[in-house]
């Protein structure tokens, strides 16, 4: 575990990310969803570097073990931290995978920064192209009660909020695919973020249109699950103009956690071949 510096809170604090770097090879880098960390990604870093990669996992500004500033969560923010993280790392033709939120991050950074020295882009779960319901968003999967309710949550009784959204992260057709005591593992994780990133946060994971931004021309992977509940495929993954697409059958949101192996095999396959 290492930190690297991104920038200063208001001029004085220095915003500092941490990060994970293990093995060798062609760079991988993880980008988490939102509320989560880093750890998120348990079972994919060894399968990841058995498989001959480098991988880069680092926590969001605001999440898991990364300073805690009181602004800087939309995605120029966002994407402007992973800019960094490319650039003091020195990586050559990174993959980058993100899930959910972190998903968004990688489609931000491209439209800012641009494609090239990126081999490829994974996106799982994504939150995407936009989950808002408008008037011009009709089909956005969230509809403006919803997230409001979300936010009253966070505000009176965050711990209760996260521990649904947990929940629902990983069900699906009505059954919790994960044990308790391996929700909680990701409950902390919520728990750990501070208030105003899971705040701000969520506001930038609902209310963010990237309509315009999703045509990648990058190899892209989709990884969905079937039955996802925070970000139905039809709504989000299917918007997504791939190279390749896969539903992982059964599935919920957090896929990556309930079906690892396949998930894996996925991910693992669409590298060997990029």
């Amino acid at each position: 575990m290492a930190y690297l510096p991104v920038g200063v809170d208001h001029g004085r604090t220095p915003v500092e990310l941490c990060y994970e770097d293990y093995g060798h090879g062609r760079p991988v880098v993880l980008l988490h969803d939102w509320p989560l960390s880093r750890h998120m990604w348990a079972a994919q870093v060894p399968a990841l570097v058995e498989a001959g990669y480098r991988v880069i996992a680092y926590d969001r500004r605001g999440f898991g073990d990364s300073s805690r500033p009181w602004d800087g969560y939309d995605y120029d923010s966002l994407a402007a931290d992973l800019h960094a993280v490319l650039e003091q790392l020195k990586l050559s033709e990174p993959t980058l995978v993100g899930a959910g939120m972190g998903a968004a991050e990688i489609v931000r950074y491209l439209t800012r920064y641009g494609t090239a020295g990126v081999r490829g882009v994974v996106l799982a779960g994504a939150a995407l192209p936009y989950l808002y319901r408008s008037y011009d968003n009709p089909q956005g999967p969230w509809t403006p009660e919803r997230f409001d309710r979300l936010k009253a949550r966070l505000d009176t009784d965050r711990f209760a909020m996260l521990d649904t959204y947990a929940t629902r992260m990983f069900r699906a057709d009505g059954r919790v695919l994960l044990s308790d005591p391996h929700r909680d593992h990701y409950r902390a994780q919520g728990a750990a973020a501070a208030p105003q990133a899971l705040n701000a946060g969520l506001t930038t994971l609902a209310r963010s249109d990237l309509r315009g931004e999703v045509a990648i021309p990058l190899p892209t992977l989709v990884i969905h699950g079937e039955h996802d509940e925070l970000t139905p495929f039809p709504a989000t993954g299917a918007q997504i103009g791939g190279s390749a697409m896969e539903v992982i059958q059964g599935a919920p949101h957090g896929c990556q956690a309930t079906h690892p192996l396949r998930f894996n095999r996925v991910l693992l396959r669409f590298l060997a071949n990029g």
